[in-house]
């Protein structure tokens, strides 16, 4: 007796199932395949820590045999490199700051121009390697000032000078 038809999970197209698999929910066609393979290992990846330790093993393995892998790629593909650093340049250009300077893709944590002190009062404890216990600490107290503030503070000492 014939199995009626399935249709692929990740297509959409109806199949004739094979009978000797039990939940057969994706057909043969290359693109379903790699899906499902993708998924499997999606999903073992986040279930067995061994499975990831292994595969991350094997990954170092293979960057270490490896090393020229991308600058080779890259002389392989050059055509397409051209294209991804033209089409970086055009996005660093639409991320301009109002007064010309390129935003900083990569360093996300990086000081910004705000001030973000507060005013109130800090410990200082000195960052030494050396020191287990910090007991050379120094309280100071922070005023936060605004710049008009400071721009009147600098016109008024100019005047008494």
């Amino acid at each position: 007796m014939k199995q009626p038809k399935r249709r692929c999970k990740h297509c959409g197209c109806l199949f004739d199932p094979c009978p000797k698999v039990a939940k057969h929910a994706y057909c043969r066609k290359k693109q379903c395949q790699r899906a499902r393979k993708r998924i499997w290992q999606k999903k073992r990846l986040d279930e067995n820590p061994r499975y990831r330790q292994d595969q991350k093993a094997a990954q170092q393995l293979w960057q270490e045999n490896s090393p020229d892998y991308w600058g080779k790629y890259r002389q392989r593909n050059q055509p397409y490199t051209d294209g991804n650093r033209e089409k970086q340049r055009d996005r660093n250009r639409r991320r301009r700051h109002p007064g010309g300077a390129e935003a900083v893709i990569a360093k996300m944590d990086a000081i910004k121009q705000e001030n973000n002190i507060f005013s109130g009062r800090y410990r200082l404890i000195p960052l030494t390697p050396d020191v287990i216990a910090k007991m050379d600490t120094i309280i100071v107290e922070i005023k936060d000032i605004s710049a008009a503030y400071n721009e009147i503070g600098s016109v008024i000492a100019k005047m008494d000078v």
